[in-house]
């Protein structure tokens, strides 16, 4: 074999490589990374690293259930909302009912096992178009939230329970771990599990899906649930994280969320996407978020960049499916 041949190889390769969403987002990552580590000496350590993963590890429990219904076709734009109302919830049961703190744990799933099966039955067997139906109980919830605390944070949560956002085992912070857990065993799952390798089925063509015999409603309103049971025990973390449940937290995680999954490889209009490619697509929204911040650039336009990277990978999308 030649040398030129040899080159053309391994270019042939590297091509190949970039294809896969999944390697172009690693390679975005680290090009980032070098082009901090230059602008900012506080960049490139530990210290940081560690600080960015605590900070995006609940949102990205949601942005695995969100994932999951992408495939299938479907979104949630309630997760915000019911993250706030479930660390309100939790927060209430310990603080003024003086509950034990596995059944306040449960009490806010609970509101995510509600808000996320209530979704499903809506656009499963009313009909409803997801994009109305999880619009309005984005609104309910988000007023529910509001109504029950006045507008006013529910304070006072013991620090004990605070471990489960704050603590750390062996230095990694305890929401990252569970987060970890959780991406593993959901991307098992899509990748070797019978049940949710239908999801793939249901987003690319539902009506063959339904022919061929796969449940579509029900597994679409079993994927609704686990939404908003992900988005319950993000917001419960991030209320034992800040010691307070907050009507108003995470308000626009929606967007942020979606902007991770599509540009991670998932696919509005379904049957595409991945739990690692949503990931990295999640690092990458922290990483750039945490560049804005330390070069000094206003928190106030994150929303412009968020904004702008949702609807280039949006575009982006199209544009490859019109070719194929």
């Amino acid at each position: 074999m030649t040398k030129q041949t040899k080159t053309s190889g391994i270019a042939t390769l590297f091509l190949s490589l970039l294809r896969v969403r999944e390697m172009a987002m690693l390679v975005l990552i680290l090009v980032i990374c070098v082009i901090m580590s230059i602008l900012s000496p506080y960049f490139f350590s530990i210290t940081n690293f560690l600080s960015i993963a605590r900070g995006f590890s609940m949102e990205g429990m949601v942005t695995i259930g969100m994932t999951l219904l992408l495939i299938t076709g479907a979104f949630d734009l309630s997760i915000g909302p019911v993250m706030a109302l479930s660390g309100i919830v939790t927060a209430i049961l310990i603080v003024s009912l003086r509950l034990p703190y596995g059944i306040a744990f449960l009490g806010g799933l609970g509101v995510g096992l509600a808000v996320g099966f209530i979704n499903g039955f809506l656009v499963t067997r009313i009909k409803v178009n997801p994009l109305i139906a999880t619009l309005g109980m984005m609104t309910i919830t988000r007023g529910i939230a509001l109504g029950v605390t006045e507008g006013s944070p529910v304070v006072n949560v013991p620090l004990d329970f605070a471990w489960l956002g704050q603590g750390n085992v062996g230095g990694i912070p305890v929401p990252f771990i569970i987060l970890c857990v959780m991406v593993i065993v959901a991307d098992i799952l899509l990748r070797k599990g019978r049940a949710l390798r239908q999801l793939y089925y249901i987003g690319g063509n539902q009506k063959a899906a339904r022919l061929s015999g796969i449940p579509v409603d029900r597994i679409i309103m079993f994927t609704f649930i686990g939404s908003g049971l992900a988005a319950a025990l993000g917001g419960i973390i991030t209320m034992a994280r800040l010691t307070s449940g907050i009507p108003t937290a995470y308000a626009g995680v929606e967007m942020r969320v979606i902007a991770a999954c599509v540009i991670g490889g998932a696919s509005l209009s379904g049957g595409e996407g991945t739990i690692i490619g949503a990931m990295l697509g999640l690092v990458f929204m922290a990483l750039v978020s945490n560049a804005m911040t330390m070069l000094g650039v206003s928190v106030y336009w994150e929303g412009v960049v968020t904004g702008a990277i949702l609807i280039f990978a949006v575009a982006m999308d199209m544009l490859s499916r019109r070719r194929l």
